[in-house]
């Protein structure tokens, strides 16, 4: 049984066990339905067209299923491999197990050791010295911590791995602290730019379904992640009695956490509500894009041969990108 990264041009047909990630029912110009599939295994991600549908096939083929295509034909559209199936069937966990599968051999994971690295990660937390910053992201951090550590970024655009929201997180830290020294000239808060690359993303844990992303929650599709950490923000530092001081003023340090995740997204076209207005939140804004385009388009470079190019890649311009090496 083939894996999704053994697949090439070569071949005509294979037998796949894959983990349907995604479902879509289209049109064709002739009025019949068709089926989109994105499938996955440990290996990758690929994607599918099943022509002929019928109102079983809707209701068989659901996000999480496993599945099993035989003889599925394999094409090379624009570039990029893609099946056609048509025969197949849906099996379960002990059907995967009769021919040496688990679950988890269909589960694409942040490449990165998530336990050790929460460790540095909360070391360096613990190290913050600003107490409102320490306090309000360690808490919403435990908070949520089975969520931080295990959802992914992103439905499509980034990072759209188990472990993906703190391999993402964790990386903007990362890049903070590498750049520490270069910009040690500059009126920086590296604390409050630390905290900031951890909590920007914090709203996901609600707006994303599960470890495996297959859908956006209710709160994610009409509030937004943006909007979601924000109040989860304000809501803690009103439980911890830390929102305002003896003299009834709100706590700053609060209010900058809070702008850098509404800042986050860098202009008010692409989600957030304000813009920055402060050093740290600019310098998030692009470590953020950064790191969400690399990862794309390194995604979209390994679906493509060698010397060849990517589709055109919407969340980053609409561009295509070249292969040049291998």
């Amino acid at each position: 049984m083939k894996k999704i990264n053994e697949l090439n041009s070569t071949f005509s047909s294979t037998d796949l066990v894959v983990r349907l990630e995604k479902v879509i029912v289209s049109t064709a110009t002739n009025g019949s339905s068709y089926l989109i599939l994105n499938l996955s295994d440990k290996t990758g991600r690929v994607e599918a067209r099943k022509w002929t549908v019928t109102e079983e096939d809707k209701q068989m083929l659901q996000p999480n299923s496993f599945v099993l295509f035989k003889n599925a034909a394999v094409n090379e559209f624009r570039g990029v491999l893609q099946l056609k199936v048509n025969d197949y069937s849906i099996l379960s966990e002990t059907e995967l197990n009769n021919l040496g599968l688990e679950a988890k051999d269909f589960i694409i994971e942040a490449p990165i050791n998530v336990e050790k690295n929460y460790a540095k990660l909360m070391s360096i937390l613990e190290g913050v010295t600003n107490d409102t910053y320490r306090t309000l992201t360690i808490g919403l951090i435990k908070k949520y911590e089975k969520e931080f550590l295990s959802y992914p970024a992103a439905m499509t655009i980034h990072h759209n791995v188990k472990g993906g929201l703190f391999w993402h997180s964790f990386t903007l830290v990362k890049n903070a602290l590498a750049l520490k020294p270069s910009y040690a000239y500059a009126s920086i808060d590296w604390e409050l730019l630390i905290c900031g690359a951890i909590l920007h993303d914090i709203g996901k844990v609600i707006e994303i379904i599960g470890p495996t992303g297959t859908d956006y929650s209710l709160q994610g599709k009409i509030i937004g992640h943006i909007s979601i950490g924000n109040t989860e923000l304000n809501k803690l530092a009103e439980e911890l009695n830390i929102y305002k001081d003896d003299q009834g003023n709100i706590n700053e340090s609060l209010t900058l956490l809070q702008h850098m995740i509404i800042a986050s997204h860098g202009k008010k076209e692409y989600g957030s509500p304000t813009e920055p207005v402060i050093i740290e939140a600019i310098m998030l804004s692009i470590f953020d894009d950064l790191d969400a385009k690399v990862f794309k388009i390194n995604h979209e470079l390994n679906k493509v041969e060698h010397k060849s190019w990517t589709p055109r890649i919407i969340s980053v311009d609409g561009k295509m990108f070249y292969k040049h090496k291998k």
